[in-house]
């Protein structure tokens, strides 16, 4: 029972260690997936702000604005088209949804936020440890 213990001790120590060290988490593997996002969530004829980046321990965050001319409806339709089966539905409210993803250890989650009348819609995407 000791040794068990002892186990998961050293798993839980080890396990964010690795999440820190592993290519996705570092700031290059993290930029790449963010390029990766910000060009799969962008419609053809929109243009988007840069992302604003954040980072913790046990996950990065970027935002940004797309603005686009197309509905808050038609960009719905091209993006779950866009996405494939990559990404599941979370939650979906009339103007906003929630998309993830999980891959290993890594949860990716990508919240839009539609802004019809200003022809906006801010994204929120992040990876962090599960």
């Amino acid at each position: 029972m000791r040794r068990f213990g002892l186990l998961i001790f050293t798993a839980l120590i080890l396990f964010p260690l690795l999440f820190l060290m592993t290519s996705t988490r570092g700031q290059n593997g993290f930029n790449k997936a963010l390029n990766q996002t910000y060009e799969l969530i962008l419609p053809p004829d929109a243009n988007a702000t840069s992302p604003e980046l954040t980072r913790t321990e046990w996950s990065r965050t970027a935002e940004w604005t797309i603005h686009t001319d197309q509905t808050w409806k038609v960009y719905r339709v091209w993006l779950l088209k866009q996405i494939g089966g990559t990404y599941r539905i979370l939650s979906e409210t009339e103007f906003q949804l929630e998309l993830r993803q999980t891959f290993h250890a890594e949860i990716h989650d990508i919240k839009l936020i539609a802004d019809e009348v200003e022809g906006k819609i801010h994204v929120v995407y992040s990876v962090s440890l599960w």
